[in-house]
């Protein structure tokens, strides 16, 4: 099976609580004035510019505004505190919706606006099955719930647009200056804001990162403390007398201005901090993807890159603090297996047919197989597993590799760069035949045969040239290790 990350997803409140085809679906009805409920910050603002959201770019085929939820959250499933931040995170997510064909600009950065425009909303795969959210797939062939774009001239991609992007409507940018982003990783914070927020904390600094700086004197980063934050807020649900605390903050600066965003971590035990799965203790600030100078002030659109999560929100500075109004956090899936779909599922029965022309065989089981390459492979079986088929799939195109019968099964291994199958068997009365098979990018690139009969070498080759029995015999050998092509099998037909 290939590799891929095992993640469950989960609804979106869970994970807001933890990260804390055309025509096919009409968008959602209601009044943009529902966006109000996101939070106190947007309630503020009296401009009526849909908000800024984040485009998903993969290529140039493949950009999308994905969901964090399919369906309008009920309010016997949640407290009546998590209910009224859920409905927040819904009624922002159907202000995009409504407003999908005004998306037309992406932020490449200050000086640089490409137009896009609105394609379709998916959100059915092509089995026409419910579409899962939350989630960013590593894959693009893989699809996800949400809106999709392209760019209004194809011409003007470029690596570079990939990840993930700010989109806005005209109005937005018409009601606000740009400002310009440069990436500050390797300084630390200024030293004396560092002493101030020791100071105000009664804490160490553990770190101080610089993230970027801002257009008009801001700079932007993190402080991470030692020990723990016994000044910490108080969570439902938790035993907060035994579970200790880790503060980060995240920090704007300009001149003697301050606004900070604490982040709350946890300390486990003979354990060092932690804020996110497999982060090593340290925490990983915020990015920030693009910046305004707004009708009530500043406008940072944040990403917040994890090991296994993507955050995308606002911050707006306020008093002493920054606001976060946090959009979605998103699982991100990394190097999961392509879908095998009942079309593909169908070709591979047709090529497997071309090839054996076996009356009343059917492939109905199958399976990912990691190869130790890049290069998808599955596997097939009949219900009996007595026949099957060995297939890849490459620029969307499904070939068959080798097949099976009863009396020839594959095994595989991986070795000095190469994926091989290995089939050995009856050759009929006394007769033995070994056949190993070596493939690179899904071509092969070498081929051995060896026949025995009565346990004596008849004939041994390696790619069409003659080897002695000793030699094919060694040849053989490394091959011992060889394995099943899988474990388990799907049936989707059952």
């Amino acid at each position: 099976m290939m590799k891929k990350l095992m993640i469950v997803a989960v609804c979106a409140m869970a994970v807001m609580m933890s990260c804390k085809n055309k025509g096919q679906n009409a968008a959602a009805e209601g009044a943009d004035s529902d966006s109000v409920v996101v939070d106190s910050v947007l309630a503020e603002m009296p401009d009526t510019a849909p908000r800024p959201m984040f485009l998903y770019v993969q290529d140039k085929e493949h950009m999308q505004m994905v969901y964090w939820m399919t369906s309008a959250p009920k309010e016997e499933d949640y407290s009546e505190t998590d209910f009224s931040k859920v409905r927040g995170l819904w009624a922002l997510q159907q202000m995009a919706r409504r407003n999908a064909a005004k998306y037309t600009n992406l932020l490449k950065d200050d000086k640089n606006v490409v137009a896009i425009k609105f394609i379709d909303e998916v959100l059915k795969n092509p089995d026409g099955e419910a579409l899962f959210p939350g989630e960013l797939h590593g894959r693009p062939e893989i699809p996800a719930p949400g809106l999709r774009y392209a760019l209004q001239d194809p011409k003007l991609y470029k690596k570079d647009l990939e990840g993930i992007r700010v989109i806005v409507c005209d109005e937005y940018l018409q009601s606000r200056k740009v400002l310009k982003v440069t990436d500050d990783f390797n300084k630390p914070m200024p030293k004396d804001i560092v002493q101030k927020m020791e100071k105000k904390y009664g804490m160490k600094a553990q770190r101080s990162v610089r993230s970027c700086n801002i257009e008009g004197g801001y700079v932007f980063g993190v402080i991470q403390f030692k020990g723990e934050y016994k000044n910490a807020p108080k969570f439902p649900g938790e035993d907060n007398e035994k579970i200790a605390k880790a503060l980060a903050l995240e920090v704007l600066q300009k001149g003697d201005s301050v606004w900070v965003l604490e982040e709350i971590g946890t300390i486990y035990p003979g354990e060092g901090p932690t804020w996110n799965a497999d982060d090593d203790g340290e925490y990983y600030p915020k990015g920030i993807m693009a910046a305004f100078e707004g009708p009530k002030g500043l406008e940072l659109c944040y990403t917040h890159l994890a090991p296994e999560s993507v955050e995308t929100g606002m911050l707006y500075p306020r008093g002493q603090k920054l606001e976060e109004q946090m959009y979605e956090c998103y699982h991100e899936m990394i190097d999961e297996d392509i879908p095998v779909w009942k079309k593909d599922i169908a070709e591979m029965n047709k090529l497997f047919q071309q090839k054996n022309k076996i009356a009343g065989v059917k492939l109905t089981k199958w399976a990912h197989v990691w190869m130790g390459d890049d290069v998808e492979w599955i596997h097939m079986a009949d219900k009996d597993e007595e026949y099957g088929g060995i297939f890849i799939r490459k620029n969307g195109k499904i070939q068959l590799m080798q097949t099976e019968d009863p009396k020839r099964k594959a095994l595989h291994l991986w070795l000095n760069g190469i994926a091989y199958l290995k089939f050995a068997g009856s050759a009929g009365g006394p007769s033995w035949y070994t056949e190993i098979i070596g493939y690179k990018d899904g071509k092969q690139v070498e081929k051995f045969n060896m026949l025995e009969v009565e346990g004596e070498v008849d004939e041994c080759q390696l790619n069409g040239k003659s080897m002695t029995e000793e030699a094919g015999r060694a040849f053989v050998e490394k091959f011992a290790d060889a394995k099943p092509l899988n474990e388990y099998w799907n049936e989707p037909e059952q």
